[in-house]
């Protein structure tokens, strides 16, 4: 038992004293998620900047009540800088890019857009990238079964190879999108963001 004390106290001196002061000095990105807004929040996201994967979802699929707050814990590795996203229950999102997470203790959503509507002239570009015609797109906001579904083509058809441009419906971004084809297939998309993404290719 000596022995072993003995090689562990070697071990810990021979780490460099910057090791550890590195380690006890790393600032620390964890923070509080307050929702201001009248609804629910779905899901929040939480990633280093410039990241292209949003990665999981902080919440854990709990959501957070209106008015609620949650505490959101990062790794101390020395990283500061995130990209924020919230998903609310009615299907509209916020984000907020390149914060410095280590010097803030408290992240507030849905003050800015509880009541906003979507920007003006938004839409969705559908390209038809099968060899089978497009006879149906159905869209609806995510935010559950009550919401209504939307016919985007509304008896038209999009040829293989084409694109069609339809605007979207209320003023949600976050759509569950489905797409039948003239030989009987079907795509679907939940979840899509087409706020953020509005150029949709299916096959």
């Amino acid at each position: 038992m000596m022995i072993l004390r003995r090689l562990v106290l070697a071990t810990l001196l021979m780490i460099p004293a910057g090791a550890w002061a590195q380690q006890s000095q790393n600032p620390n990105p964890s923070f509080n998620l307050a929702n201001r807004a009248s609804g629910a929040v779905k899901e929040f996201f939480a990633t280093p900047a410039g990241r292209a994967n949003w990665g999981r979802d902080r919440l854990d699929g709990k959501g957070l009540a209106a008015g609620a707050s949650f505490p959101v814990r990062l790794p101390a590795d020395g990283n500061c800088i995130y990209d924020l996203r919230v998903v609310f229950a009615d299907g509209r999102s916020e984000e907020q890019r390149g914060v410095n997470a280590c010097k803030i203790e408290t992240v507030s959503v849905g003050q800015a857009t509880a009541g906003a509507t979507a920007p003006a002239g938004r839409g969705l570009t559908l390209k038809n990238e099968s060899t089978s015609p497009i006879t149906e797109a159905l869209v609806r906001p995510v935010g559950g079964n009550g919401q209504p579904v939307t016919n985007l083509t509304q008896g038209s058809t999009i040829a293989a190879g084409a694109e069609g441009r339809f605007e979207l419906p209320g003023n949600a971004c976050v759509f569950d999108l489905r797409v039948k084809f003239a030989d009987g297939q079907v795509r679907t998309k939940n979840g899509a963001d087409l706020c953020r993404s509005p150029v949709q290719g299916v096959r």
